[in-house]
């Protein structure tokens, strides 16, 4: 479990200062005018280009879904598939809020052998264990694991492996992680 304990990358910026000087807050002012003005005008461009990702993402995972792979190939792809993925903030959020409210809902295991629910569970449990979602990051990683092992059949619903990760889901969500 090393992974969970990664660090955070290089260039993070920290948390501003909590001084202002009279040059600085109508500086800040400006500049907050500006970016609103710039993301206004980007907005439907930025939420096409989305759309367009989160299109592209799921029909390709579809697809493996439907393919003549086996279970354990079809993860394989899938998990490559997710590895390589480059998701927006919005699509993070998204990811974070399925996978929770799967787990919560005890559905996340329920259709073990539905290819096409069981790998879009599987592609974003990756997305959020590898794209440094801290707050997330030991949730994702205990949610691919059962995920992936009753998808291709190395784990029933009810094993012990199974029971232990969701343990960890269980202490994941009680630590905020």
């Amino acid at each position: 479990m090393s992974a969970c304990n990664a660090t955070t990358k290089a260039g993070e910026t920290a948390p501003a200062s909590t001084e202002s000087t009279e040059g600085t807050e109508s500086a800040t002012a400006v500049a907050k005018e500006e970016v609103s003005t710039t993301s206004a005008v980007e907005q439907p461009e930025q939420t096409e280009q989305t759309e367009q990702a989160s299109v592209d993402w799921r029909s390709k995972v579809n697809e493996l879904a439907d393919s003549d792979l086996s279970p354990t190939a079809k993860a394989e792809a899938t998990e490559k598939l997710a590895w390589e993925y480059k998701p927006t903030t919005d699509e993070l959020e998204e990811f974070k809020y399925h996978v929770l409210q799967e787990f919560i809902n005890f559905q996340y295991l329920k259709e073990g052998s539905n290819a096409e629910y069981m790998l879009n569970n599987l592609f974003q449990s990756i997305v959020l264990e590898h794209h440094d979602v801290s707050v997330v990051r030991d949730f994702a990683l205990a949610f691919y694991h059962n995920t992936k092992n009753v998808f291709t059949g190395a784990e029933a619903v009810d094993s012990d492996s199974v029971k232990a990760y969701e343990e960890l889901l269980y202490k994941a969500i009680n630590d905020g992680r």
